[in-house]
């Protein structure tokens, strides 16, 4: 068991890595967003459609002089509050009803996939936007977390639900001067960014329906006006059950 446990700690890290290396590839260090929209608005047997939000797993890290990027709770509660008010803000903006999934009391099932969406997502990104195509997939999206989300289709009443991964590294000030001196030499270190990437999934199926990647520039969680701005590049294009957003 911790031989299965060490493997997958070190593929999910390398597929961070290898995301992280994609993403600036792909974006170059500008305010961007790349979106794959599967359907064209929501849809419901009931009057209106409803989107569960699942805890976002949104998380802050201070990299250090040797590039170790630490846990920064205070940074890290901040962004999260920040995003609950402005991702509400912005669902009553373009008409969606949302629930919030309390993130104080998830059942197993809840939390394990939460975390099979990270892993999907990061596949999705090197193997969709990336280099890394899969034969299987002959350049379809067809990505799923399965019909076992269907479970939360029947507690919560909902017909959708967004899921959120969300990454920020801020560079101390003794990786910033490491940097400077790295520059000098010719070389090129990191020194950190923003980058996530959002899905809504089909609960009735597992389905991915819409996925939404952004790089650096996307917004500042830490500070409620920025937030909102970082809310409204996550979920750009979002299908709506409008036919206008």
């Amino acid at each position: 068991m911790m031989t299965r446990i060490g493997e997958r700690h070190g593929s999910i890290e390398s597929a961070r890595i290898a995301a992280l290396v994609l993403l600036s590839a792909v974006f170059a260090g500008c305010a961007a967003t790349q979106n794959v929209q599967q359907i064209d608005r929501l849809e419901s047997i009931k009057d209106d459609p409803v989107v569960l939000l699942m805890p976002p797993d949104i998380a802050y890290y201070l990299i250090t002089a040797g590039g170790v990027p630490e846990a920064h709770a205070e940074w890290t509660e901040a962004a999260r509050t920040n995003f609950s008010v402005a991702v509400q803000d912005y669902a009553e903006s373009i008409g969606t009803e949302l629930v919030v999934m309390d993130d104080d009391d998830m059942s197993p099932a809840e939390i394990s996939y939460s975390k099979l969406h990270e892993a999907v997502g990061f596949t999705v990104l090197i193997n969709h936007f990336g280099m890394q195509t899969l034969p299987t997939k002959n350049k379809q999206f067809d990505w799923s977390l399965g019909p076992g989300v269907a479970e939360f289709a029947e507690e919560y009443d909902a017909d959708y639900g967004l899921f959120v991964f969300y990454r920020d590294e801020q560079a101390s000030g003794g990786r910033v001067a490491f940097a400077v001196l790295a520059a000098a030499a010719g070389r090129t270190v990191s020194t950190g960014g923003e980058y996530g990437f959002a899905s809504l999934v089909d609960l009735r199926s597992g389905d991915l329906v819409w996925f939404n990647v952004v790089g650096a520039g996307s917004g500042e969680l830490r500070d409620p006006e920025g937030a909102h701005a970082a809310v409204a590049t996550l979920f750009r294009d979002i299908p709506t059950d409008t036919d206008e957003p």
